[in-house]
């Protein structure tokens, strides 16, 4: 599978300034990604580094700014960082001696996969901290000493176990027939694919089945040219419709939306959210994780408000892009879309959200095959 950022480990470096995270980062990857500086202040957003971890797979570093950053951009640096913890599948907390013991128990108890690290092993600052945190277990780190990156390796192997996911699960299996029906509109970028599509022919290919792809316009020519029906149609969820009145009713459909929200989100609540729809939802928030200017065919604030206004004449419909997430106790429903570009703890973050404030959620395909009336004719 093709490591997009979305799809690795995220790790998040908390902690004070000045407590080792970046010289850790840099440590860690061998590299000078991230500036190492007495001054606070020093890291504003959190600096990205993937790499890959022998046995254990591609991981995405997030090295954050301090909690106790002083400077006149403090509150907007701490929004971004606890982005990034909302994202990140471990979190490590690098301790200061002047953490308090009250505050690392709260975290502690509120974060299940958190590592608490010392660092400054070859100071006497680095014993201190290891005397005082003696309870939570820190993990002792000397940048100066490169075995412990095999330390630490180890340490993340053994705390957090990869799930073996799958985006096509058991829908597709060893020799089927996978058509995918890709749409080249004015939505798709020229010369190559989106990122679903590909993750989903990649899959499809390292499970030994075959993945054959075409349009709308030349789908019935393509399964006449076929000496057996296709096993699996996987479309773009906005032609549902047109796919779905061209197969044979034997014939089972889903789409890349669909496929991505059991991938990476909690399917089960998308599907029973939707029918709020025809409960009296009146404010509708669609939420984009693109964040790439809309278009004249654009799926999310174009065609599915247009399906949504022809049915519901009355819903108020509003749009919110990329990482916000404000304030949607106001709604009565929430579409997100496919969320390809969100890793799978962001997403059920949201949900999270979503349930704790009773807003139902739920996403693009699924809406799309409700509204044509055939969502209990999808694979899923």
């Amino acid at each position: 599978m093709i490591a997009y950022n979305s799809e690795r480990i995220s790790l998040a470096l908390l902690g004070k300034t000045n407590s080792g995270k970046s010289s850790f980062l840099n440590f860690i990857s061998d590299q000078d990604v991230s500036i190492v500086s007495n001054q606070k202040g020093t890291t504003t957003d959190p600096i990205k580094k993937s790499m890959e971890i022998h046995d254990f797979g591609p991981v995405l570093f997030f090295d954050t700014a301090g909690f106790d950053d002083d400077t006149n951009l403090y509150e907007k640096r701490i929004e971004k960082t606890k982005k990034a913890i909302e994202k990140a599948d471990i979190l490590l907390y690098f301790l200061s001696i002047d953490d308090k013991i009250e505050e690392i128990s709260v975290l502690k108890e509120k974060y299940d996969k958190i590592i608490f690290i010392a660092t400054k092993q070859d100071l006497e600052i680095g014993k201190d901290l290891l005397e005082k945190f003696k309870d939570f277990s820190p993990l002792a780190i000397n940048i100066k000493n490169n075995h412990d990156r095999e330390k630490f390796f180890d340490k993340i192997k053994s705390a957090y176990k990869i799930e073996d996911n799958s985006i096509t699960k058991s829908l597709v299996k060893e020799n089927d027939l996978v058509l995918l029906v890709i749409p080249q509109d004015a939505e798709a970028p020229k010369y190559r694919l989106i990122k679903p599509q590909v993750m989903t022919i990649r899959e499809i290919i390292d499970k030994n089945a075959s993945a054959v792809s075409t349009n709308l316009k030349n789908l019935e020519n393509t399964l006449n040219s076929f000496n057996k029906k296709p096993d699996l149609v996987i479309t773009d969820s906005q032609y549902f419709k047109e796919v779905y009145n061209i197969l044979d009713k034997d014939i089972r459909l889903t789409s890349f939306s669909v496929l991505f929200s059991a991938f990476k989100a909690d399917i089960n609540y998308y599907i029973e959210s939707v029918k709020k729809l025809d409960q009296g939802a009146k404010k509708i928030l669609i939420a984009e994780a693109c964040s790439h200017p809309p278009i004249s065919e654009d799926i999310g604030t174009v065609k599915i408000p247009k399906l949504l206004k022809k049915r519901y004449k009355d819903i108020e419909i509003y749009f919110q892009r990329g990482e916000d997430f404000e304030n949607i106790e106001k709604y009565d429903l929430i579409i997100q879309c496919g969320a390809c570009m969100f890793n799978k703890k962001y997403v059920m973050e949201r949900i999270k959200q979503a349930k704790e404030k009773n807003i139902p959620m739920t996403n693009y395909g699924i809406v799309i095959a409700y509204l044509n009336g055939i969502l209990d004719k999808i694979s899923i």
